[in-house]
């Protein structure tokens, strides 16, 4: 009888170790730390305030939890969401309302209403700018984890990134062969000032993956000096919209650039910004003005 039940409790005691060792190797989904925060659960309801945020959720595809945005958020798909005022200054109320568990913010976001939020069990998250590739893997891991679990979400997340990754550089290499232009910039107005994308910032990082060196990716500012602009005298430059193109032109200096005979394009602020699909989007866009490289259309039109 005594070995009996030793017999059966040696049995229990593999299983138990076999069920023990098995749950070690695979973390469970949540809870999800990310910075200051900690999710519990995963979230079923999400409020995005941020453009940027949204398209990078949607990449994810986790677009489908949003009950709520900013008006910044205008994205096709996020238009029939209900708006909850903008950015800067969302309706905490409309928020509660929507049974929100997490917002998506970026810094403008100010700690008054962070704290109505936080004292409403609603979570906050404000993550880091990414401006390289490297810290773009960091930031899609987080949003994964958060709105998936530690693996599911994350593992979602990085084929999301590897794809967005792996499409910049091949176009890159594509039109590094083909070598139509060397050198661009990226130009635009704020508040009257004549402004350009500097190195360090996603927007040069973009326009490296277009194959060509960005002018301005040493400079000490973004305010353009003419003279600056003049002696490096890109071979393509883009533009914010229509009126920075018509300041060039009409500058007695700057209408000397050899850009402006033809190889001058806009792309909006907003999109060169982004990080998700839209940023496959708008590399092929500046590739297909700037060289005579074919790109192959991406997986996400079809989305």
């Amino acid at each position: 009888m005594i070995k009996k039940v030793l017999s059966c409790f040696l049995i229990i005691s593999v299983i138990l170790s076999v069920i023990s060792l098995g749950s070690c190797g695979e973390p469970e989904e949540y809870p999800v730390t990310v910075g200051k925060i900690t999710i519990k659960e995963e979230p079923k309801n999400i409020v995005i305030l941020n453009k940027n945020l949204a398209d990078i959720i949607t990449a994810i595809g986790y677009d489908g939890k949003t009950v709520g945005r900013s008006d910044d958020v205008d994205q096709t798909s996020f238009r029939v969401v209900p708006s909850m005022g903008t950015a800067h200054d969302p309706s905490e109320d409309e928020i509660k309302k929507s049974k929100a568990e997490i917002v998506f913010a970026d810094k403008t976001l100010n700690k008054a209403d962070i704290k109505k939020l936080k004292d409403a069990s609603i979570a906050v998250f404000q993550p880091e700018e990414a401006h390289t590739l490297k810290q773009l893997s960091v930031l899609y891991k987080q949003i994964g984890s958060i709105l998936g679990g530690n693996t599911t979400g994350a593992e979602k997340a990085k084929k999301a990134f590897d794809e967005i990754r792996n499409t910049l550089r091949t176009v890159k290499t594509a039109a590094k062969r083909d070598k139509t232009v060397s050198t661009v910039a990226y130009l635009y107005i704020d508040n009257g000032v004549l402004k350009t994308v500097t190195g360090g910032t996603w927007c040069s990082t973009m326009l490296g993956f277009t194959g060509s060196m960005n002018v301005f990716a040493k400079a000490a500012s973004d305010v353009v000096d003419p003279a600056q602009l003049l002696l490096a005298n890109p071979d393509c430059i883009f533009v914010s919209d229509e009126s920075v193109e018509q300041y060039l032109t009409t500058s007695d200096t700057l209408k000397k650039l050899k850009a402006l005979n033809g190889n001058t394009f806009i792309i909006s602020h907003d999109e060169l910004s982004m990080q998700g699909y839209t940023a496959l989007d708008v590399i092929k866009k500046m590739i297909n003005n700037v060289t005579d490289a074919e790109i192959e259309s991406t997986d996400n039109e079809a989305q």
